[in-house]
């Protein structure tokens, strides 16, 4: 079968690893943005550092919060289906329905619901998104280390480092908050959950140098594999038998 999916714009418009990065940026840019507003409004304080979600609260900078992350959440919908379900590697359409997309939904709660005017709603959110991000990066990462000379790739190797290291933060987060009753103001949870957020981040952004250059959101289907030295990427060099 020929391949439809060559150098023409008008079809590939648009490559998958730039979802990857936009979403990223996009994170990382719009919790950081929330702070300052919050901290130039005086809305929180430097020390003790506080939660992520207390950056969303005052005005204006709940807009910032609530309109990016739920941006956002489109955009990790969009990459959970791009790696998972389009076959870039994994090819696990069940990791992504009980793991991927719930996060994604769980970010635009805690996006749209604040933790003051929606507390439950706000903090089931929350959870959902660190704690199914958490575990759908580790199967994600660690099923990678099954293929054949994927203990050689560099990107495998960080994002094993990563999903533990997002693990570890939210599951920290969550033992301090639920069974030790932590408070917030003594910086340890809100560490956790920034710690989580960013290590979070930094895995999707692995994608963007993984992806390839020849993967585009529109190439939906993919018929066959091609293998280079033994490791499986997706390529539009596919064989025409």
């Amino acid at each position: 079968m020929p391949s439809n999916y060559g150098p023409d714009p008008e079809r590939n418009w648009f490559q998958s690893r730039k979802v990857a990065l936009l979403q990223c940026l996009l994170v990382i840019g719009t919790t950081v943005a929330s702070l300052a507003i919050a901290l130039y409004n005086g809305h929180v304080k430097w020390w003790p550092i506080p939660m992520i979600s207390h950056c969303g609260v005052g005005k204006p900078e709940k807009y910032v919060f609530s309109i990016g992350l739920v941006v956002a959440a489109s955009l990790m919908f969009l990459f959970i289906w791009i790696v998972e379900t389009s076959g870039k590697i994994y090819a696990s359409k069940a990791s992504a329905w009980a793991l991927g997309f719930p996060c994604s939904i769980g970010l635009m709660l805690l996006a749209v619901c604040n933790c003051e005017e929606e507390p439950t709603i706000h903090y089931i959110g929350a959870i959902a998104y660190f704690v199914c991000f958490a575990l759908w990066c580790i199967v994600c990462s660690f099923k990678e280390l099954s293929l054949v000379r994927a203990e050689q790739d560099c990107w495998v190797h960080t994002r094993r480092i990563l999903a533990l290291m997002i693990a570890g933060f939210t599951f920290t987060m969550l033992f301090l908050f639920l069974v030790v009753k932590d408070k917030v103001d003594a910086g340890r949870i809100p560490i956790c959950e920034w710690g989580a957020c960013i290590c979070s981040e930094l895995f999707i952004g692995t994608f963007f140098f993984d992806l390839g250059d020849d993967y585009y959101v529109e190439q939906v289907k993919v018929d066959k594999w091609s293998k280079k030295g033994n490791y499986k990427k997706l390529s539009n060099d596919e064989d025409d038998c």
